[in-house]
């Protein structure tokens, strides 16, 4: 076995070392103008007139054009900015919340920090009766693929009382395609539940008594499938990679695939 000079090996460490600190201030600078960036951001949001409502989202755009490029502590910064954009100022309703859904279409490209922004106003008593908007939130709160939140989007998915908000946490658990393969069979079993719930309300038989008290239960559930199984369903398949369409054929196969594999 060879032997070096300990000069040499002393250089060989300094040599790993010293790419080792090169790998890790290799991440961007930071940028100086982004807090003046964010406090503009805030000054249009405040404005009650809502007159400066399409300069913020130039800005939003601005901001959020290539997160890649960023230094992290300027991602959070930003990311922390366009949260606020959904507590400040009066509340934008109907097509003015645009710019809503433009913070939302931003923090998506932040992960976990834009998840912890988006997870604060998914239930937020501002947009409450707002739920196109709720919807484009869930959505855009699996586009960051934190892992922390597939919980959240399963018992949305599960249990909400309203479809569009169902239909839109089963959508979006369809970006966890990276996640580990016990997080993904999690999702599937829990989807796969909640659509046979579902089944066995919609095709119980209803009660034919003119005088009898009316079930709405089967009714109730139909609508709920026919707003959600379309997104599941997509969803089903890009986890699995199964191409299946039916209530019945996602049971068996998952009967028989316990363990299954991508």
């Amino acid at each position: 076995m060879p032997t070096y000079p300990v000069a040499s090996l002393f250089a060989v460490v300094a040599l790993v070392s010293g790419s080792a600190l090169a790998q890790k201030s290799a991440e961007p600078p930071v940028d100086p103008t982004v807090p003046k960036r964010v406090a503009e951001l805030k000054g249009y949001i405040k404005n009650r007139k809502m007159t400066d409502d399409f300069q913020a989202i130039g800005l939003i755009q601005a901001l959020t054009k290539a997160p890649e490029q960023q230094n992290s502590k300027d991602k959070k910064k930003i990311a922390k900015g366009l949260g606020d954009c959904f507590k400040l100022g009066k509340v934008r309703e109907g097509r003015q919340d645009l710019i809503y859904r433009e913070a939302a279409n931003g923090l998506a490209k932040y992960g976990a920090d834009g998840a912890k922004e988006l997870s604060k106003y998914v239930e937020n008593k501002r947009f409450k009766d707002n739920l196109s908007l709720r919807a484009h939130l869930l959505r855009s709160l699996g586009k960051t693929e934190d892992i922390k939140q597939v919980d959240y989007l399963i018992e949305v998915t599960s249990r909400s009382h309203h479809n569009e908000l169902r239909a839109a946490s089963g959508e979006a658990l369809g970006n966890y395609k990276e996640a580990k393969i016990q997080t993904k069979r999690e999702i599937v079993k829990m989807i796969i539940r909640a659509w046979g719930s579902l089944h066995s309300a919609a095709t119980a038989p209803v009660s034919n008594d003119p005088n009898g008290p009316q079930d709405f239960g089967p009714q109730n559930a139909q609508q709920t499938l026919g707003a959600c199984q379309g997104k599941w369903v997509a969803t089903l398949q890009k986890l699995t990679g199964v191409t299946l369409r039916k209530f019945m054929e996602w049971q068996r196969w998952q009967n028989k695939n316990k363990r299954w594999k991508l």
